[in-house]
């Protein structure tokens, strides 16, 4: 494990005790506002990729640029940032994305600023990813349209395929996921091992009851939490477009998505999911700066933008491949 990762695995449990006993959902809310704020300060655009404003179809967005020597101009991904449904926004994840874009040689993204559930719960965040994709078909359905997302966005990316299913519309060619959040409405099942949390500590049952408390609860507030556009887990997998995913042993979230490749495996749907040890939730989003952080971002982009599995051979002992179809790892 490099210095950086054992360094905010150490932040996150100092941190730990003071997160869970937060009883106000909303300075919850403002505080992890406040991180990933500081977080784009630190981050920086890099060369070759610009920033757009638009609106479509009334939902603010941005429009990330990749004008780098190689970069395919018949890709267009769409990025749904992360943050709980509460907190994040496509300005926090513009260093992110153009890095992604530029790694992966996809053309252009678009980021939206999607209602969050202190302004709205759902469906409406839903609703302007929706929207979004829409306007997307209408100006670059000729492309090949990629999907992607992180954590709460993770988990608005396959509702977002749910609803395209349903309605016939053109689905993305394939789906990245980092730590996604699949099942807000916290069912049990026999996948559930025991996980020790970086963030929220070794009692399962606690760190459950606390994002109920903060996160899902003020999300499905007057809905079902097991309608398939809020824990899209468990909606029809059998057609979702292939799925990559990249989440970490010490996470809550690890759970959906040994849950998803399992259902994958039964249906016979693509989808595969690195488990990484010893890390923590969204650790890509570390990538500048940690190793394991660089080698995730360096798989996700092979992903992205050519559909290749790669896992980088100096972290291969620390990471659990799963497939489906069942399949020998791929390096």
């Amino acid at each position: 494990m490099s210095s950086m990762s054992k360094s905010i695995r150490l932040f996150l449990r100092l941190c730990q005790g003071r997160l869970l006993a937060a009883r106000n959902p909303e300075k919850v809310w403002r505080v992890g506002a406040q991180l990933t704020n500081m977080l784009q300060g630190l981050s920086r655009m890099p060369s070759g990729c610009t920033v757009n404003h638009r609106v479509v179809n009334g939902i603010a967005i941005e429009v990330i640029e990749n004008t780098n020597a190689g970069a395919n101009p018949d890709q267009t991904l769409l990025f749904l940032h992360g943050g709980g449904f509460a907190f994040g926004s496509a300005a926090n994840y513009r260093a992110f994305v153009a890095r992604l874009c530029k790694k992966a040689g996809v053309a252009r993204a678009w980021v939206p600023d999607y209602t969050l559930m202190g302004q709205a719960p759902f469906p409406a965040g839903l609703n302007d990813v929706i929207a979004v994709w829409k306007g997307l078909l209408q100006e670059r359905g000729q492309d090949e349209l990629l999907l992607g997302g992180d954590s709460a966005g993770g988990n608005l990316s396959l509702a977002l395929c749910h609803v395209l299913n349903r309605e016939g519309l053109k689905l993305p060619a394939r789906v990245y996921l980092s730590s996604p959040w699949l099942d807000p409405s916290m069912g049990m099942d026999d996948c559930r091992p025991s996980v020790n949390d970086a963030f929220l500590g070794p009692d399962l049952a606690r760190a459950q009851d606390w994002l109920k408390r903060i996160f899902a609860a003020p999300y499905t507030t007057g809905h079902n939490p097991q309608d398939p556009l809020i824990s899209p887990l468990l909606g029809d997998l059998s057609r979702l477009p292939p799925v990559y995913v990249q989440c970490a042993a010490n996470e809550v979230f690890m759970i959906d998505s040994l849950r998803l490749v399992r259902e994958a495996q039964k249906l016979g749907t693509v989808c595969h999911v690195d488990v990484w040890l010893g890390l923590f939730h969204d650790f890509i989003l570390c990538s500048p700066r940690m190793p394991e952080g660089r080698a995730a971002f360096t798989s996700a982009a092979a992903w992205i933008g050519q559909g290749k599995l790669y896992r980088p051979p100096e972290f291969q002992s620390r990471i659990r491949q799963l497939s489906a179809p069942v399949q020998q790892p791929v390096v």
